[in-house]
């Protein structure tokens, strides 16, 4: 759906452990979601992304209600968290196999966990909106709506697999399934998100051909994108990607479990004590407000200090032991410990992005990185800010001599923002100008064709005749349609033309189109499927019923001595191939115009060895810490 047609867009962004959301209309700014059920009067614009079952399997609460959902253990109740990144089948495995307890038992599971909590976000979403835009108890009101949902992924989602898993999820939760004109769409990545929103929205002066880095440091992943100024317009600015988009399993829930490690390791050498304290007493630490206000504030000038004290919930204020460093029953950590929580992963994502200005220098590329722009929760940590501001100053990059790190207009809400400001310039100019004007493609994709047979080029096993004219075809050969590390326009869909032959009484109007991915060096692709390196992606059903004889080419096949022949007819039609950031979409085109009717023109029939093709991840992507007890 075209962004002019809608009365309504939202943006979600769906965080491993805050979720935001904002939405727009023709003639409102963006408004962020800000009345959380159970933030009581604090107007907080994130919720924490947290589900808390029943005994018999059914939801007590979720968000901000999960706090109060006291006596989880003795109610046999069970509180999920965390759940986004195990959607993700490699880190999944890789938690299960260092042991992580909380860990869900199958991606299935992780998935429909995202999805009980998403269709909570959903629901409360569509009331919030309803009420500001007056159509709530309206009949027909939300569903008679033309409704946009935007959702972000992490660029650490390489798959296809995970995006068409994830995109399930969401229908599941009910976005883009209650009316005829609502639609659901996986659009940004995290990392561009940032990026586009960092384009519009911050202080920092661009100029034409300035190149920056977006650096979104968030609950479960580290985003990073490489982006070059295309055009230093106020009003219409563009980028385009240098590099494709990438990330790393680096955030600040990692944080978090370093630090609940630290608590359990104090109470371990004194087991005696133990019993005096409530069993999930570092659990409740760390979702303290006292430790999320020092995690957030740490390395600001008012809040650094030598010492931090924070209550442990359910102990008296008159309980001091030396051993556990607990005074008036607070637990006292140095500054140095909670530096600790900290530096592994500054360390992470330091050297992610050394890796991006390595390959800068490896292109041959002259120009400097001129600003690192952090955003996300992790990201708007000004101890991190500040580390990274002295690890490139003391060790300046060839390509980022005199670099500025600086922190991101509303770093914690730039994914939903970025999604919309992408809409709202394309939404001004007519569809005409994206934030992002062009972005690398992270795979190589082609399509399945016959090529007239040349012996010495294509295998004699592949050789067939057409039935109509004699020539000899060679079958299963790839006509490559992108590469990888291409420039892509998001605004060009990449075309293929089809010429299917007929004969005269032939009624067939639906053939397919075999896709195919490869994550090869783009100068080493297979020319056919008898070569490595191609993987079957998805059949492409183009449903052209409607079609009458007359629409098609009449072509005349001659007859021997030049007497009798026989007719016969071709159908041309084109297969438009939208390579989105993380996402395939397909239409269907026939004289000229996009094909629609009283049918689904086009039909995708995945295929799952090449749902899964992704490049390497490098070791330690998932960042899931080195023991299974850092996790638990």
């Amino acid at each position: 759906m075209a962004v002019d047609a809608a009365d309504v867009v939202v943006s979600i962004d769906f965080g491993t452990t805050y979720t935001g959301v904002a939405w727009m209309t023709p003639k409102t700014p963006i408004q962020v979601i800000s009345d959380w059920p159970g933030s009581g009067d604090r107007g907080e614009r994130k919720v924490p992304t947290a589900l808390v079952y029943n005994a018999n399997g059914s939801l007590s609460s979720w968000g901000f209600m999960c706090a109060d959902d006291d006596d989880i253990a003795g109610a046999g109740k069970t509180r999920r968290e965390f759940f986004k990144i195990f959607i993700d089948p490699d880190t999944l495995a890789s938690a299960q196999k260092q042991g992580l307890q909380t860990a869900p038992r199958s991606t299935i599971e992780a998935q429909q966990f995202a999805i009980d909590y998403l269709h909570q976000v959903y629901e409360h979403v569509k009331e919030s909106i309803e009420i500001q835009v007056g159509c709530r108890h309206v009949t027909g009101g939300w569903g008679s709506l033309a409704v946009e949902f935007l959702f972000s992924v992490p660029t650490t989602w390489t798959s296809l697999d995970i995006i068409n898993a994830f995109k399930a999820v969401i229908s599941s939760a009910g976005f883009g399934t209650e009316g005829p004109r609502h639609t659901a769409s996986v659009d940004l990545t995290e990392a561009e998100a940032a990026a586009v929103a960092t384009l519009k929205t911050s202080p920092v002066k661009f100029n034409m051909g300035s190149l920056f880095l977006t650096v979104d440091a968030g609950g479960g992943t580290t985003d990073l994108a490489l982006m070059q100024v295309t055009s230093a317009d106020q009003t219409v600015p563009q980028m385009s990607s240098l590099h494709a988009v990438n990330g790393v399993g680096i955030g600040s829930t990692l944080i978090d479990r370093l630090f609940i490690r630290l608590v359990k390791e104090r109470f371990a050498k004194h087991p005696d004590v133990v019993a005096l304290f409530p069993p999930d007493s570092a659990l409740r630490l760390v979702r303290s407000h006292q430790f999320r206000t020092v995690k957030h504030k740490f390395g600001e000038r008012a809040y650094m200090q030598n010492l931090y004290k924070i209550p442990v919930e359910g102990l008296s204020y008159e309980f001091t032991h030396t051993g556990l460093a607990i005074e008036n029953g607070r637990m006292v950590f140095a500054k140095e410990e909670i530096q600790s929580l900290f530096d592994p992963q500054i360390e992470g994502i330091v050297k992610k992005i050394v890796g991006e200005l390595d390959w800068l220098k490896d292109m041959g590329h002259p120009q400097q990185v001129e600003h690192m722009v952090l955003s996300g929760g992790l990201g708007s940590s000004a101890y991190v800010r500040d580390k990274l501001q002295r690890r490139f100053q003391s060790y300046p990059h060839l390509n980022a001599s005199n670099v500025t790190v600086v922190p991101c207009s509303d770093p914690q809400l730039v994914v939903v923002r970025g999604l919309l400001l992408d809409r709202q310039q394309r939404w001004e100019t007519g569809g005409q100008a994206s934030v992002l004007s062009a972005r690398i493609a992270r795979a190589s994709y082609g399509v399945i064709v016959q090529e007239g047979f040349s012996p010495g080029v294509h295998d004699e096993r592949d050789m067939r005749p057409d039935p109509y004219d004699g020539q000899m075809w060679a079958v299963n050969q790839i006509q490559w349609l992108i590469r990888k590390d291409d420039v892509i326009n998001p605004n060009v869909p990449l075309v293929h033309s089809f010429a299917i032959r007929l004969g005269k009484g032939d009624t067939t109007r639906a053939w397919d189109a075999k896709i195919v991915v490869s994550q090869n060096d783009p100068r080493c692709l297979p020319r056919s499927m008898r070569e490595d390196g191609a993987f079957k992606l998805c059949d492409v059903k183009s449903n052209l019923a409607g079609v009458q004889q007359e629409q098609l080419v009449r072509k005349n096949k001659r007859g021997k001595c030049l007497i009798g022949g026989v007719a016969y007819y071709i159908c041309q039609f084109d297969v438009k191939v939208i390579v989105a950031p993380a996402d395939l979409r397909f239409e269907l085109w026939f004289a000229g115009q996009k094909f629609s009717g009283n049918h689904e023109p086009i039909t995708v029939n995945w295929d799952e060895g090449g749902l899964r093709v992704k490049p390497d991840a490098p070791k330690g992507q998932f960042g899931l810490g080195k023991t299974a007890q850092e996790l638990q």
